[in-house]
């Protein structure tokens, strides 16, 4: 949408929208200096909110009856996006637990396991993005290790959804007695609040999220979320996250579409999972499609919850983080593993049955590395 169209619509708002801010994302071009930048964006109206670095953007709001110039023509700016919603949607939320001190069954279908005297994926970087972690539960607090709350950057990220610390307990979970052991339960954990307690996240937190996990090194980036639009800016940010060496995991969606992913699976730099049943079928609720990497447990997988809980849940939420913590495992044993080498070494030991998507096994996958 061009500067014009956005200046035109604004004409028509009644006058209290007409001063309610509006928020862009500007992407700027290789080698623009912020500060020449930033100075004309408060000439031309636009406030800048974020300066985002390592993406080379800048997220500015403007009041729509003020700015009349188009949004897209200025010499330094290479794309601009209006700021839109993303919101986690899952099928299936079950009910608190009993508390068994059982593997996961999606933990023993990958066969994380058996790599466990090898691997436990030990002081690897995983960052979650996601409506924040609940790090006092016992299955988590031990390989928490704090984060940032993009949403109130002076508050810790803790989560009041529920949806950030079930996906943890999927990686890195080490209560046995309640059962929730992650598949690398020995990774260090960080939560990046991107998504408030309803479960919805502008896409300028999600941008601010992927350039703290930059900023800070992580070595993997678990995404239990998606969007049916393209987004130019998010590819972006997604491909120079790539560039910069992060493995970024995300969800297909759950929608049942036969022949579409959401985004940021859609995107060939993350790697794309499905979610499977525990008779191995693609689960009814799941995407798939182009763009598919591999699949993963999915349904009915029991993980930490608030207040020290247990909690069932389905979607391909829950299968990404069975990827991210087999990718842990990997990076243990060979830090310098790159995100393609990791692509290549779960879609090649991933199992085939009947389905052509193959499911991961966090096992073969450690053989295979071994023997490389």
């Amino acid at each position: 949408m061009g500067g014009s169209s956005v200046t035109n619509m604004s004409n028509n708002l009644p006058s209290s929208e007409k001063r309610k801010p509006i928020r862009r994302i500007f992407c700027l071009k290789q080698g623009i200096h912020y500060k020449r930048y930033l100075k004309e964006m408060w000439g031309l109206g636009i406030r800048p909110i974020k300066i985002l670095n390592h993406l080379k953007m800048v997220v500015g709001e403007y009041l729509p009856d003020r700015f009349a110039q188009s949004l897209d023509s200025h010499p330094d700016v290479e794309y601009t996006e209006p700021d839109i919603r993303v919101t986690i949607t899952e099928p299936y939320i079950g009910s608190i637990t009993s508390l068994e001190p059982t593997l996961p069954w999606g933990v023993k279908r990958i066969q994380a396991a058996k790599t466990w005297k090898v691997t436990q994926g030990q002081k690897v970087r995983i960052a979650v993005i996601d409506t924040g972690i609940y790090n006092e539960h016992p299955a988590i607090k031990e390989n928490y290790r704090g984060g940032v709350n993009i949403l109130s950057p002076y508050f810790p990220p803790h989560d009041y959804n529920g949806h950030g610390t079930h996906v943890a307990g999927i990686i890195a979970g080490s209560a046995t007695d309640l059962g929730v052991i992650g598949v690398a339960p020995r990774t260090h954990i960080y939560a990046v609040k991107a998504f408030n307690r309803k479960g919805n996240a502008n896409l300028s937190d999600l941008l601010t999220a992927i350039n703290w996990c930059i900023e800070n090194k992580m070595q993997v980036v678990n995404m239990s979320f998606g969007m049916d639009k393209m987004s130019e800016v998010l590819r972006l940010a997604i491909q120079t996250a790539h560039q910069k060496g992060l493995i970024m995991v995300a969800a297909a969606g759950n929608r049942g579409l036969s022949t579409q992913i959401d985004y940021p699976a859609r995107y060939p730099e993350t790697i794309a999972v499905t979610s499977i049943s525990n008779n191995d079928h693609i689960s009814s609720f799941s995407n798939r499609g182009k763009g598919i990497d591999v699949a993963a447990p999915g349904e009915k997988i029991p993980s930490a919850w608030l207040n020290n809980t247990v909690r069932e849940m389905s979607g391909t939420s829950m299968a990404v983080p069975h990827v991210v913590g087999t990718a842990a495992l990997l990076l243990y044993l060979q830090k310098k593993l790159n995100p393609e080498q990791v692509r290549y070494i779960l879609m090649q030991t991933a199992h085939k049955k009947d389905e052509e998507i193959g499911i991961i096994d966090a096992y073969k996958a450690v053989n295979l590395l071994s023997r490389i």
